[in-house]
């Protein structure tokens, strides 16, 4: 068999260039004349969305069954790396039962704001959390020989506008929030394939980004795989072939491949640029992958129990007072929600899995034995409102136990746009409020891809975030009511009392096409902890039915310099008398008074099983990486000379134990910012911003006839051209067969994907229908550049 260097020698640049480009929504293109065969994608990541016949970016056409996990806001909730790596090998394994080669996920961006779309699809705020989690879900993955495609990088924080955002961060908060994550999953688990995303990031095109591509993912990390860009990302062929892109995802039918060839001999396009890019491709396409020879429909029992379990062990057991949790299986319990009946169990967007099964709440506990009464109490629609709430609040007088269940409905999240409100629909907050006023043991299940603001908090006595819990959330949700299973979740992200408390509020979604990230590396629990703003949950927190102590903490070392490692270790007793698991979170602490320097980092976790009465010590091993922090004028990590500590906390009580280390590197080079770097109190001033970073927000353009753009969209065209708005109309109506709902969270997906996508990226994905040429002809029209829509030049 040949070489892939001798099948590159015998390829013209015609074909290296062909390589470039996919074949279909899905596939890679094949040169038979070559033996070079293509290789198929399919979406993740909590689940394979596989479409044999047309495919679509948003699961209208039909996808074939598969098991549906737990949403990557639910996983990372396990804190549990081992566990997700067994879902990533279920995932795998129906990969290759369906021939997909490249699976595209985990998504691993941080949750920068609560109302970004896409949030149930990341993993945390935390970029540590978020590598190993995602580190994880590669690693079992790719055991099973399927490839992952790491996405989506990078500073990918909102939906809205995304196609056309400008991503403005600050190099402290880039490489120390908003790579790490990435960083972490490639050097641990080296992904096949990595995804760049639609937005650009200090001005330039992920796709476009040579620092980004290069400089960092090649280079600094050692990334020896395929780049691929998000579907319809691609901004300039040439450009991205130089900057370190390799394949343009979904076939453009060869839109840019003239200018690609034109490009290189002229000299704009480096020769090795392409041949790296031809060749990263045909490595993924002639990998040797396993066979699956199993029964597929006994794969997906198997996983379906899998996904349970992952469920199970993330929930999150946030409040239990009088210890009103678990419930007792022979208890008559009144249920109130239409959530109960019609359970969200998955977000919607690309990710949309068809599973083989799903339970509801009710089914779930159906399935567990539980007696129950069932109350609607409210409607997604807000119909009969007061009418639904009186028979609840009726019901709840005489009920000895009230379980609600809460959430946002399947319109409120998606990818595509973001949400408007952090807010649960008022129907539901006010129901709440009407059921505490007549039953004080009240036990609400949270349902949602995100954090909500949750008004009724200190009324209610228990409350368990499911989360989006995959399939099998009901019967999850029944085991974990009555103690079956004992809750082990810790939030994987704050969770703030209202959306004002989040330190980008002020400029979330505002101009959403030059986004600063005023508020640095001071994202999630960094900033309110050194603001000491108060949150409703902190990061890392989650109960559990049995109590813990951590006590002991002893270091092997209280120094640290490079190339050295410290192990901390700490004795961890269950105190209850209930078997459970708790997380041993251990972070890095910092001086209070350093600027861009939260009070604490998180860099190591252990989960722990322990019976009854147990007692383990755990050990946690920090290397010199922990302690360091990202010079950007040597553009490498470095250990400063500073004093920092060990600290260890645990996930139900909050009590932490420290310990000081002495970091032994480099003078600290001294830097004048905005006190309010140094001091995060309230929120960031763009002024202060600039000063810090010196990045400008650019400020908002409405476009007029004249100025329009292959880059402008559909909606801004529409303005002033009844004909592009008839043509978009057109569109809309031809993408959205199948579409029932003009309300649900496809229609509008549908809407922001044929209103706000540019003219060029919707021609890169039009199955050859929109020619360049057309496009330029719709531009001109709505320049009202006459001549040159007769013309067409």
């Amino acid at each position: 068999m040949q070489s892939l260097e001798d099948q590159l020698k015998q390829l013209s640049p015609e074909d290296q260039v062909k390589l470039t480009s996919g074949t279909n929504f899905w596939q890679s293109v094949a040169i038979p004349e070559y033996q070079i065969p293509s290789f198929r994608m399919s979406d993740g990541p909590n689940g394979l969305r596989y479409q044999a016949g047309e495919g679509d970016a948003l699961g209208i056409n039909d996808s074939v069954i598969s098991t549906c996990f737990p949403t990557a806001s639910a996983v990372a909730c396990t804190w549990d790396p081992d566990l997700v790596v067994e879902m990533g090998r279920a995932i795998g394994l129906e990969a290759r039962s369906l021939n997909v080669d490249m699976v595209l996920g985990p998504g691993i961006n941080i949750k920068r704001n609560p109302l970004c779309g896409r949030n149930f699809e990341y993993f945390s705020e935390d970029p540590y959390l978020a590598g190993m989690i995602g580190a994880g879900w590669i690693r079992g993955l790719q055991s099973e020989g399927a490839a992952a495609c790491l996405k989506h990088f990078a500073g990918n924080n909102q939906e809205n506008d995304r196609l056309l955002s400008d991503s403005l961060i600050d190099p402290t908060a880039l490489h120390e929030v908003y790579l790490e994550a990435f960083r972490i999953a490639v050097q641990t688990a080296q992904p096949e394939g990595v995804m760049c995303s639609y937005n650009k990031v200090n001005g330039t095109y992920s796709s476009d980004n040579a620092y980004l591509l290069t400089d960092m993912l090649r280079r600094q990390w050692g990334f020896k795989g395929t780049v691929v860009t998000d579907w319809g990302a691609l901004n300039n062929k040439v450009a991205s072939l130089n900057a370190g892109g390799d394949l343009e995802m979904p076939s453009s039918h060869n839109m840019f491949d003239q200018q690609a060839l034109t490009a290189l001999k002229d000299g704009q396009l480096k020769p090795a640029a392409l041949y790296r890019a031809a060749e990263n491709v045909l490595r993924v396409a002639e990998k040797s992958r396993p066979k699956f020879n199993g029964d597929r429909q006994t794969l997906l029992e198997q996983n379906g129990k899998l996904a349970q379990r992952i469920e199970e062990n993330a929930a999150v057991l946030l409040k239990n007072d009088d210890h009103i949790l678990p419930i007792q299986l022979a208890q008559k319990v009144l249920v109130v929600g239409q959530m109960a009946t019609e359970t969200r169990y998955q977000g919607a967007g690309s990710s949309h899995i068809n599973p083989p099964a799903q339970t509801s709440i009710l089914q779930g506990l159906s399935h567990a034995g539980i007696v129950y009464d069932y109350q609607q109490g409210y409607a997604f629609s807000n119909k009969e409102a007061d009418q639904l709430a009186g028979a609840a609040v009726k019901a709840a007088k005489n009920a000895q136990t009230v379980v609600v269940v809460a959430g946002l409905p399947e319109s409120a999240e998606s990818e595509g746009f973001d949400r408007p409100t952090m807010a649960l629909p008022a129907n539901q907050n006010a129901l709440i409020d009407q059921l505490a006023a007549v039953n004080s043991n009240l036990i609400v299940l949270l349902v949602a891809g995100a954090p909500v603001e949750l008004p009724w908090q200190s009324r209610v006595k228990g409350l368990i975030n499911l989360y989006l819990g995959g399939q099998f959330v009901g019967d999850a949700a029944a085991n974990l009511l009555v103690g079956k299973v004992n809750p082990s979740g810790k939030l994987a992200e704050s969770y703030p009392i209202s959306y004002q408390d989040v330190p980008s509020a002020d400029s979330y979604d505002k101009n959403p096409r030059s986004v600063a990230y005023a508020e640095s590396v001071y994202v999630g629990y960094r900033y309110y902890e050194k603001a000491n703003q108060p949150v409703a949950f902190p990061f890392g927190f989650g109960l559990s039915y049995t109590t813990f102590k951590l006590s002991g903490l002893a270091l092997d070392q209280h120094q640290i310099q490079a190339g050295q490692s410290i192990e901390a270790k700490v004795t961890l007793e269950n105190t209850g008398d209930r078997d459970g698991a708790e997380v041993v979170e251990v972070y890095i602490g910092n001086s209070p008074n350093r600027a861009l320097k939260p009070l604490k980092e998180l860099k190591g976790f252990q989960k722990v099983f322990l019976r009854a009465g147990e007692t383990k010590t755990v050990t946690v091993e920090l290397t010199a990486r922990a302690f360091s922090e990202w010079d950007d004028q040597q553009q490498e990590w470095q250990l400063p000379a500073v004093d920092k500590a060990v600290v260890v906390m645990i996930g139900s009580s909050r009590e932490s134990l420290s310990a000081p280390v002495n970091v032994v590197g480099q003078a600290l080079a001294t830097t004048s910012v905005p006190t309010w770097y140094i001091t995060p109190v309230g929120k960031p001033s763009l002024s202060d911003f600039t000063a810090m970073s010196g990045l400008r927000v650019q400020p908002p353009i409405t476009s007029r006839p004249g100025q329009y753009t292959r880059l402008s969209t559909p909606r801004e065209l529409s303005a002033h051209s009844a004909i592009i708005r008839k043509i978009a109309t057109v569109l809309k109506n031809n993408q959205s067969k199948g579409i029932t709902d003009p309300d649900s969270p496809e229609a509008k997906f549908m809407d922001a994907i044929i209103m706000d996508t540019p003219l060029i990226r919707l021609a890169q994905q039009s199955d050859g229908k929109l020619s360049l040429g057309l496009v330029d002809r719709l531009v001109a029209l709505a320049n009202r550049h006459y001549w040159q829509v007769i013309w067409g030049r």
